[in-house]
């Protein structure tokens, strides 16, 4: 199954990065708005359904805008380390939230 890197953003205007195989993916970052970022899915085919988690690299708004939307509207769960939220001015939903530390392999949610 090929495996596909997309940059649906890169810049200080936002950052989010798609990484899956047609049916499951993650996103890396979430620094555009949902509604920018379905668009942008769209565009290249690119199913939301399949996309499982974000992962947050760290706390500027330009890699969180749009992640605490997405994860309400597509139930993906986020992960991000412990500092990078209490320094973020993200509310997350607990039960979608996945504290992680950074250098440690995360399993995510769901996956077998």
């Amino acid at each position: 199954m090929p495996l596909y890197l997309a940059s649906l953003n890169s810049g200080s205007n936002g950052n989010c990065y798609y990484i899956g195989n047609g049916q499951e993916a993650v996103f890396i970052d979430a620094g555009i708005s949902c509604r920018e970022t379905e668009r942008r899915m769209i565009r290249l085919g690119l199913p939301m359904r399949g996309v499982k988690a974000i992962f947050i690299t760290h706390e500027h708004t330009d890699h969180t805008r749009g992640a605490e939307v997405l994860s309400r509207k597509h139930g993906n769960s986020r992960y991000i380390t412990n500092a990078t939220y209490r320094n973020s001015r993200m509310n997350l939903h607990p039960p979608m939230m996945n504290p992680f530390t950074a250098g440690i392999s995360v399993k995510l949610a769901g996956s077998a």
